[in-house]
């Protein structure tokens, strides 16, 4: 006779515990970051994409000027492992963020733009999960689609006659142990396309780097001249943070004045 699972287990196998435990540890420590939950389960379209769905929390922070787009995932005893290229866990502080700036009565920057925040991350564009149940790219991409999504649904939500910002930033948070592989590429076997040796460091939390954006964007002969690398429009940026560590995050999370004062 097969035994059923309790109501209980059935609860636990999906992801809404994680996500109602971020919502309180973000309420209850509000004093401590500034941050708020004035979004949950909140339903989104984007046109450009056409993809929908609902973003699981928004977080915005005590200047209302930076809000944070959450993806929780909920996983069991699992690693997510992330690589860079040169093998390395150098740090990066630059992100690619929405920016609507408002401005003498019409909006000066609306669209997707390159700053510097803190805290300080490893940045990484590959990431193994150890699970094998979900690639974290269909995730990342859904993440930004959203992130665009809440953005034009706020396009006109500021004050008519005072200048504003906001920055949007997108976020996944996760009961996964994250790890940074550091190794050698010229040891890197082509023969077997294996890494005979690699060290694994944990962190509380990583820059996802990748060209998340599915859109359609055709090069043109002035991509050609300007010397730019045109792809670099695709790539977007997902802030994968230790479910744990979350509350560290918002505290330490800062916008660089320089980035700020481009959009002054």
């Amino acid at each position: 006779m097969t035994q059923r699972n309790s109501p209980l287990d059935d609860v636990n196998r999906s992801g809404f515990p994680l996500q109602i435990a971020v919502e309180h540890l973000v309420k209850q420590t509000t004093q401590n970051h500034g941050w708020t939950v004035p979004y949950i389960e909140h339903a989104w379209f984007n046109r450009a994409d056409n993809r929908n769905g609902f973003i699981d929390l928004v977080l915005r922070d005590r200047n209302k000027t930076s809000t944070l787009v959450v993806e929780c995932k909920r996983v069991r005893d699992s690693n997510w492992l992330f690589m860079r290229s040169d093998g390395t866990d150098t740090g990066r502080r630059h992100c690619k963020s929405w920016v609507s700036r408002y401005k003498s009565g019409s909006m000066k920057f609306f669209g997707w733009h390159d700053l510097a925040t803190e805290p300080t991350t490893v940045e990484a564009m590959y990431c193994i999960q150890a699970d094998g149940k979900q690639l974290i790219e269909r995730i990342a991409a859904e993440v930004i689609s959203s992130t665009e999504a809440l953005a034009w649904e706020e396009k006109d939500y500021h004050p008519e006659l005072t200048d504003h910002v906001s920055f949007y930033f997108s976020a996944i948070v996760t009961t996964a142990e994250l790890k940074v592989c550091c190794f050698s590429p010229e040891l890197i076997s082509l023969k077997d396309g294996a890494i005979p040796e690699a060290d694994f460091k944990p962190v509380p939390w990583v820059r996802f780097r990748k060209q998340l954006s599915s859109r359609l964007k055709a090069f043109t002969p002035q991509d050609y001249s300007s010397g730019n690398d045109p792809t670099k429009e695709k790539e977007h940026t997902v802030f994968v943070l230790n479910a744990e560590a979350l509350k560290d995050f918002l505290s330490a999370f800062d916008i660089d004045d320089a980035s700020v004062n481009k959009f002054h």
